[in-house]
């Protein structure tokens, strides 16, 4: 055998055939290496030489070179095996009935890590659904080993993501420590969030911690399936549910108004009631001092905002952190704020959780971080029908699945 041929063997991973003829079909733009294995035939079975029974030639896809698709053409026996009779030979080109080699089928899952399916197929030299048919095959094995394998989690994080239109939602849970999604079930309801705590069980044993938001199906499917763990609520999720308070309460207050003055409140005032005190610019400044002369109702309100951000702020301990929140629900319970009152009543209601923050101030911060990151993957993906195969494709990007790729490059 030439050197160049030598070569193609071992860049393709076919040492053990030899290349007769290299073939370029310029038609369908690809390069087929036409190969022969010298030497005797073994059962896939049981891997005993056998003798041959008959034959047909197969194509695998190989590789890649130059944004062309690399395919060896062979012949592949059917052997008349001792022990399990007529068996397909044992040809190690591929696995199972697949038509394309172990370490493409690792390239393609390294290609599509990064790219979407159209644009790993322009490079690689084939189809988009030829590119989908292989990751699909692919990352179904190294989930499955994934699963098998689970990393132990101690602090959880739970979040949701709408990941198609009309309200389509998926649970999204994460290692907090290493910030790796850990595994996505569809839906965000109780019975989706205690199937996924089911599937990944081995991995949720020890886990003390689980921060979430105030969404109650959560909190109950992990009190049914990790009683042991404490479940915090994230801070940022309540600075936003106390900011929506205001928001209605302005909104309240300006409908009251004229035309002119509505436009001015609008335009003026709210921003600076949502942004935190030390975001304020000079501007904002001015303008805050100037409500606190005209509108008294409105500056108080942006008080009573800043006094119950800043409890989470300051180093309090769980006791003194208690003594601020419920002298702060106090004081909106003596004032006419409707809205700021329902808000201190949600707050009441979930006061032990709000309050294991001060325990252990973690939060759902990285978990929206990881959310950013599967939006990012769904514009690149223009979305995807299939959940199972968008589970997947979020477990490569952001999990730990590709630790389970056993060919790297």
């Amino acid at each position: 055998m030439s050197l160049s041929k030598d070569i193609l063997t071992k860049c393709f991973g076919i040492e053990q055939y030899e290349v007769n003829q290299i073939i370029k079909d310029e038609t369908e733009k690809r390069i087929i290496l036409e190969i022969e294995r010298p030497g005797p035939c073994y059962c896939s079975k049981c891997g005993t030489v056998s003798g041959r029974y008959d034959s047909s030639w197969q194509e695998f896809l190989i590789g890649s070179l130059n944004a062309k698709a690399v395919y060896a053409r062979t012949k592949i026996y059917r052997v008349r095996c001792p022990l399990h009779g007529i068996v397909t030979e044992k040809h190690g080109l591929s696995e199972g009935k697949r038509r394309y080699s172990k370490a493409m089928g690792k390239l393609v899952v390294h290609f599509t890590k990064e790219l979407d399916n159209e644009a790993a197929g322009r490079l690689l030299g084939f189809s988009a659904t030829s590119v989908y048919r292989i990751d699909y095959e692919e990352l179904s094995g190294m989930q499955e080993k994934y699963l098998n394998d689970l990393p132990k989690v101690k602090h959880l994080g739970v979040d949701e993501i709408a990941y198609k239109r009309r309200h389509n939602y998926a649970t999204v849970m994460s290692d907090y420590d290493s910030s790796k999604v850990l595994w996505l079930e569809a839906e965000r309801t109780s019975a989706s969030l205690e199937n996924g705590y089911n599937t990944v069980a081995s991995a949720v044993q020890e886990v003390s911690i689980v921060s979430m938001d105030f969404w109650r199906a959560f909190e109950n499917a992990t009190r049914v399936k990790l009683p042991q763990a404490k479940i915090v609520y994230d801070r940022f999720h309540l600075s936003r549910l106390l900011n929506r308070a205001v928001e209605t309460e302005r909104r309240n207050y300006q409908n009251s108004l004229g035309v002119e003055e509505k436009k001015e409140i609008k335009r003026d005032t709210r921003w600076v009631l949502l942004k935190r005190q030390f975001n304020l610019t000079e501007k904002n400044q001015n303008h805050l001092e100037k409500l606190k002369s005209t509108n008294e109702r409105l500056y108080e309100m942006y008080l009573l905002k800043e006094s119950f951000l800043a409890i989470f702020s300051q180093e309090n301990t769980v006791s003194m952190a208690r003594k601020l929140i419920f002298g702060w629900i106090r004081d909106i319970f003596r004032l006419d704020f409707d809205a700021l009152t329902r808000f201190a009543r949600s707050i009441l209601k979930r006061m032990r959780n709000i309050l294991y923050w001060f325990a252990k101030p973690i939060s759902n911060a990285k978990a929206e971080g990881i959310n950013n990151v599967i939006r990012t993957l769904l514009k690149r993906g223009y979305g995807y029908k299939n959940f199972t195969y968008f589970r997947m494709k979020v477990l490569q990007k952001c999990g730990l699945l590709m630790n389970y790729a056993t060919h790297t490059f």
